[in-house]
C-alpha cells in the first residue's frame, strides 16, 4: 500500500510539480559538474541539479553535511503535494539533516513565513505543521487564504490565542529569521518553491527527475547529492 501511495503521488507530481513562483518563470538549471571518478551514487544525480553560484552558509544554518534545505510556502499546492514524499525521505534517511525555511520573497508569502516561525517560537511547529498545510489546502477549494483567526483556531488545543500568535509573528526574533530567509532565497537565486538544496550548493531540478519513477528518482538523487 505504501509503495502504491508513493507511486500515485509520483504520477501527480510529475504532471503538476512546476512549482509556485514569486512572479517569474523558473529558469532551466545548468548541468552540474561531474567528478572525474564518478561513483554509482554520483551518476544517479547526473545533471539533475543546479550548482549554486554562492553556497548557503552551513555554519549560520547550524548544518553539517549531509543536509538538505527546503524552501517552501504554506500556500503552495506543489509544496503540499510533495510533503508526503519529503516525509518518506526523511524517515528513510535519518542521517541527513533536514532544514525547513519558509520562503518570504514578497508580502503575501511573508505572512505564512511569520506564521511558521511563530509556531516554532511557541513550540507548536511539529505538532501543528501538517494542520496548517491542510487548512491552506482546504481553503484553496474556496479560492481564498485562511484568516489569521482560522489559523489561530488550530492552536487552541495548545492554549495559543490569536493575540499570542500575532505577538510571536511580530517579534524581533521572528523578524530576524524573516530577513535571513529573504537573504538566503536571493543568494540562491531562487524564483519559486518547492526548492531543495543539498549540502548548501546542489539545487534539485525536479524537471530532470524520471517521470515514470519519480518517487524513487527523487529519493536516490537527493541521497546521491548528499553523499557527493
Amino acid at each position: 500500500m505504501k509503495k502504491f501511495l508513493l507511486a500515485s503521488l509520483a504520477l501527480t507530481l510529475t504532471m503538476a510539480l512546476l512549482g509556485c513562483d514569486d512572479g517569474s518563470q523558473i529558469p532551466k538549471p545548468e548541468p552540474g559538474k561531474q567528478s572525474g571518478q564518478a561513483t554509482t551514487e554520483v551518476d544517479i544525480a547526473q545533471d539533475k541539479y543546479k550548482l549554486l553560484k554562492a553556497p548557503l552558509p552551513s555554519a549560520e544554518l547550524g548544518a553539517t553535511e549531509p543536509y538538505v534545505v527546503e524552501f517552501f510556502w504554506f500556500g503552495c499546492p506543489h509544496c503540499y503535494s510533495l510533503e508526503p514524499l519529503v516525509k518518506a525521505f526523511r524517515q528513510n534517511n535519518q542521517d541527513i539533516q533536514f532544514i525547513t525555511i519558509p520562503a518570504a520573497p514578497n508580502q503575501r508569502w511573508e505572512i505564512e513565513a511569520r506564521i511558521y516561525y511563530a509556531m516554532e517560537t511557541l513550540g507548536i511547529r511539529d505538532s501543528h505543521y501538517d494542520r496548517v498545510f491542510q487548512l491552506y489546502a482546504d481553503m484553496r477549494n474556496e479560492k481564498r487564504y485562511p484568516t489569521l483567526d482560522e489559523v489561530a483556531a488550530l492552536f487552541g488545543d495548545k492554549g495559543v490565542t490569536k493575540e499570542a500568535l500575532e505577538q510571536a509573528m511580530g517579534s524581533a526574533a521572528v523578524s530576524t529569521l524573516i530577513e535571513r530567509s529573504k537573504r538566503l532565497f536571493d543568494q540562491a537565486e531562487l524564483t519559486g518553491v518547492p526548492s531543495l538544496i543539498v549540502n548548501g550548493k546542489y539545487q534539485l531540478d525536479f524537471a530532470k527527475l524520471d517521470g515514470e519513477a519519480f518517487a524513487e528518482d527523487f529519493m536516490q538523487t537527493i541521497r546521491a547529492l548528499g553523499d557527493k
